[in-house]
């Protein structure tokens, strides 16, 4: 395995932006909703804003609910629920506009949006007409009944853009320190490894890790291969953290090798060293495949309590 042509061949594949290391300097798209689960995001935004480095439009975007209002004249009921949506409507702009005067100050963002409709199809459809590098979002801690009922904005976003997204946790304001990516050696988790640590500080750590699944870690023993396969992953990590550590050497590059599946023994990682993000890239699956497989970036959506970066898959994936 030519672990340093690979990781060029992905860089090379990037979707979107020029300088695809350097997302957080490209031009962002900022959806808030006002809430204290987009503070975070908003946060982030306005520091890289105020640092100059990048170029940002926000997005507000109302989603009219129906409202049953039981009533023998149909229009009545229409117009009831008409008022019922503007009411709310100008709750929610007006909570838009309260947590960007916040968190921006006099540097207020340039070019705020402020339409009504679906959340997902919105920004999606902006991001793509305003050729936008990276989709800026808030991420909801979920509960049990969150991953019962159904999915946030955030993931069905990241299944649904081109490009980018990254799903900023509420106790993330700051420019990210570190990181953790799940490396299998895929173009998607090296082009990954390579997004993230351009998206670090000075001094920042990225973590790469591998983590091989309890049924391979049994097979192997079985077979005798165990050795051979941690020297190989060994020296595979080895050389994709020599090739990022050239390629960014202000921040430091570490390897870890985990036992168990990719999303749990990532998100323990996150959880234990206290990241700041996971960074994972989607592989391009049929539907048969991803229903089997499941995916590694909708279950760290579903579970994380900190940020998350989901580049789509490239064009040589």
């Amino acid at each position: 395995m030519s672990v340093i042509a690979d990781t060029h061949d992905a860089l090379t594949s990037t979707v979107r932006h020029p300088q695809p290391e350097h997302l957080l300097d490209g031009h962002l798209l900022l959806a808030t909703d006002g809430s204290a689960s987009a503070d975070g995001a908003v946060g982030l935004v306005a520091e890289l804003r105020r640092r100059g480095s990048c170029q940002v439009s926000v997005l507000a975007i109302f989603e009219p609910a129906p409202m049953a209002v039981p009533s023998a004249d149909p229009s009545l009921a229409a117009m009831t629920t008409m008022s019922g949506d503007a009411a709310l409507r100008d709750e929610f702009f007006g909570r838009v506009d309260r947590q960007l005067e916040r968190c921006f100050g006099a540097a207020a963002p340039v070019g705020v949006e402020r339409i009504e409709g679906s959340p997902v199809r919105s920004i999606v459809e902006t991001a793509v007409s305003g050729d936008f590098d990276l989709i800026v979002t808030g991420l909801r801690v979920h509960s049990l009944m969150d991953r019962l009922v159904g999915d946030e904005t955030a993931l069905r976003v990241t299944r649904a853009a081109d490009r980018p997204v990254f799903a900023v946790a509420p106790t993330l304001a700051q420019i990210p320190v570190r990181a953790v990516v799940g490396i299998d050696f895929s173009r998607a988790s090296m082009r990954a490894a390579a997004v993230a640590a351009g998206m670090l500080a000075k001094d920042g750590t990225l973590t790469l890790l591998h983590a091989r699944p309890r049924l391979d870690v049994a097979a192997a023993g079985n077979d005798g291969i165990d050795v051979p396969y941690v020297r190989g992953v060994t020296a595979a990590l080895e050389g994709l953290r020599a090739s990022i550590a050239a390629s960014h050497p202000e921040i430091h590059v570490e390897i870890e090798r985990r036992d168990g599946e990719a999303s749990e023994a990532v998100m323990n990682f996150a959880i234990a060293e206290q990241v700041d993000f996971v960074a994972v890239g989607r592989h391009r699956r049929n539907a048969i495949a991803h229903a089997v497989l499941g995916s590694v970036a909708t279950s760290l959506l579903r579970k994380a309590t900190m940020s998350v970066l989901v580049l789509p898959p490239g064009e040589a994936d």
